[in-house]
């Protein structure tokens, strides 16, 4: 069997290592792609310093790819030889620090000819990820997605939405994608060096994350008529705070990317009740959403309503590099993209 480099993770606690593998073989529905960039987020971190979900070791790790089509498997016309694509890594355990890996054609895109595959490689999870708190009918806020046939007819205008941790990238392309939706009140919560960044994306309202009243500002804008949060940044009982924020007499819906819990005290303010649910943006999980999304999602890109953001760069799959990237993370560092 042909084999290829990759930066692997051995053993959970140990820096990744560079070390061969073999070259994956697509099935039905995949494609191989030789690759040409790759995002790294501060899951790999959570992966190689814990290995939070029990992966099968060794391990390939990084879930943003992007590439060349070097082969098809079954069903998979629609991206030739040569294409270049952006995709998902096929299961967490099979990412993209390697030198070709197997994508699922269903949810792989053409890299728009306005960017780079290295711009390109911020998307995949982080983008879906927020269509998905925004859209998803079950795991999301529930907002028609745009240009769907529930969209027709429906007052995006008129709806209100708070994101908490409008400065993350997924705070970021939630604003944008709720600008594209066309809803009339955005609020978020974000340092203000980055506030002008922020309404420039679609913003109606800045609130800054460290004022005391955070809470009676947000109201002051809402009113007692909020449904609609989105939390890309609270854990713990911090998320108390999100909920607190919804309508006391409508059911409201608070979507969190992280784990969290809420007070008894806040909740029995609520009296037409909450819910709150933790988004996992796997298109695979997603297949209905994420069949709609993978045919507007690189125009939104082409006509620049969906914007690059910034990230550093590593050259190469080299180990010391993508470690210390990982290690800034802990930290919260500047997102960073392999270039191969």
């Amino acid at each position: 069997m042909a084999t290829q480099k990759a930066v692997a993770l051995i053993e959970a606690g140990k820096p990744l290592i560079l070390t061969d593998v073999p070259i994956p073989e697509p099935k039905e529905n995949e494609i191989l792609i030789k690759l040409t960039a790759l995002g790294l987020a501060p899951l790999d971190t959570k992966l190689r310093d814990r290995n939070i979900f029990n992966l099968p070791l060794p391990a390939i790790i990084g879930g943003d790819l992007a590439g060349t089509v070097v082969k098809n498997g079954p069903n998979t016309s629609q991206f030739p030889v040569g294409s270049h694509v952006f995709a998902q890594c096929i299961t967490i355990h099979q990412g993209g620090l390697q030198e070709y890996a197997v994508v699922d054609a269903r949810f792989a895109m053409i890299v728009p000819k306005n960017i780079s595959d290295l711009d390109a490689v911020l998307f995949p999870i982080n983008a879906f990820t927020s269509a998905c708190s925004l859209f998803d009918p079950e795991q999301g806020v529930g907002l028609p997605f745009p240009g769907s046939e529930a969209s027709k007819g429906f007052d995006y205008k008129s709806q209100k939405v708070v994101i908490i941790g409008g400065g993350t990238n997924t705070g970021k392309l939630g604003i944008m994608m709720l600008k594209i939706a066309g809803v009339g009140t955005i609020v978020t919560t974000a340092s203000m060096s980055g506030a002008q960044e922020l309404k420039g994306y679609g913003a109606t309202h800045v609130i800054d994350r460290k004022a005391s009243d955070v809470k009676e500002q947000i109201l002051k804008i809402v009113g007692n008529d909020l449904i609609y949060v989105y939390d890309t940044f609270s854990a713990g009982d911090a998320l108390s705070a999100s909920v607190a924020l919804l309508s006391n007499d409508k059911k409201g819906r608070v979507i969190r990317l992280l784990s969290g819990e809420v007070s008894d005290a806040v909740a029995k303010e609520k009296k037409a009740g909450f819910e709150t649910t933790q988004t996992f943006g796997a298109a695979s999980a997603h297949p209905e959403l994420a069949a709609e999304y993978v045919k507007v999602f690189p125009k939104w890109v082409e006509s620049g309503e969906i914007k690059v953001l910034k990230y550093g760069v590593v050259k190469g799959l080299d180990a010391d590099g993508i470690n210390a990237v990982l290690d800034r993370y802990i930290e919260h560092g500047e997102r960073h993209h392999v270039q191969f």
